[in-house]
């Protein structure tokens, strides 16, 4: 696979994620053709300079790379195998390298599915935000064949600076749920406890300050509350709609294999009650929301 040509790539799913990824992609030379079910995405790329294709089937021959950033299992699934799915244009020793979030199981029954037509599949699952994804800076866990991940390398490195490669197909989408599962945990416990603070009186920067020398250190802390909170910035880096649905699948898996996670589970309901109140198109931060509500406070500079 060291002939697998680095010029052109498609592109399937072109929203939060998967925009500022192709006008990465398009600013390092490649030629990027990108597929939405939304027509004015596929503008915004053809604006940008791209090539708008309207179904995943209707990719051109000369594409053998294809990256999916789709948002859940079910839309991977038909965007693939659907009547206009990807499978109508795969290639044998096409790459499909998917970089969402859909959990183990689906990215292990897609490489069995395309395995049968000679097309790889690499599990790819992105850490970070749009903003890195503009700049270059994801971070990615892969994994599937090594041969093919090192094949492909040279184009992952332009929208990553960090890459850790982790083994067999589904282990980099086990270790992407378990992080986002953590993740979404500490964010409510800071949320509660930085809440109480401030309803006892403690302002939020030094909060944060004394916090961050402590065992109560994380990224979160300094971050999504030191900075995007204190600033009350819910612009979506990653959304609430989003980690709802990684603490679903993770909720499966644990399900699946007999795996209790009552903390978890706890903190799933906790987001659900911030889609109810209509916050699940904001920020994750915003989550906050629902601790002030009821405190009377709220967190900021």
């Amino acid at each position: 696979m060291n002939n697998l040509p680095l010029t052109s790539v498609g592109i399937v799913g072109l929203g939060a994620m998967g925009m500022p990824i192709a006008t990465r992609l398009m600013k390092n030379g490649l030629t990027v053709y990108g597929c939405d079910l939304q027509a004015e995405r596929r503008e915004s790329l053809a604006s940008a300079g791209g090539f708008s294709v309207e179904h995943p089937s209707k990719f051109p021959k000369e594409c053998k790379i294809f990256l999916l950033l789709l948002p859940n299992p079910v839309i991977t699934t038909e965007a693939v195998f659907g009547d206009t799915g990807l499978v109508g244009t795969l290639k044998e020793e096409d790459v499909v390298v998917s970089l969402g979030t859909i959990g183990p199981d689906a990215i292990i029954g897609l490489e069995r599915s395309l395995r049968p037509k000679g097309v790889y599949v690499l599990d790819a699952p992105m850490g970070k935000s749009s903003k890195e994804a503009g700049e270059g800076t994801l971070s990615l866990m892969v994994s599937g064949t090594e041969e093919i991940f090192q094949s492909v390398r040279p184009l992952l490195d332009r929208i990553a600076s960090d890459i850790t490669f982790c083994g067999d197909v589904g282990v980099a989408s086990t270790i992407k749920i378990v992080n986002n599962l953590v993740s979404g945990v500490i964010l409510e416990a800071v949320a509660e406890g930085l809440v109480l603070g401030a309803k006892a009186g403690a302002p939020l920067d030094p909060m944060v300050e004394v916090l961050s020398h402590t065992g109560a250190d994380s990224w979160h802390l300094r971050n999504t509350f030191g900075e995007r909170v204190a600033k009350r910035n819910f612009e979506p880096g990653f959304s609430i709609d989003l980690e709802t649905k990684d603490l679903k699948i993770g909720l499966d898996m644990a399900s699946k294999r007999q795996v209790p996670l009552p903390i978890i589970g706890q903190a799933f309901q906790r987001y659900v009650e911030g889609q109810a109140a209509g916050l699940g198109p904001e920020d994750w931060g915003a989550l906050v929301k629902l601790s002030e509500q009821v405190a009377g406070v709220e967190l900021k500079k």
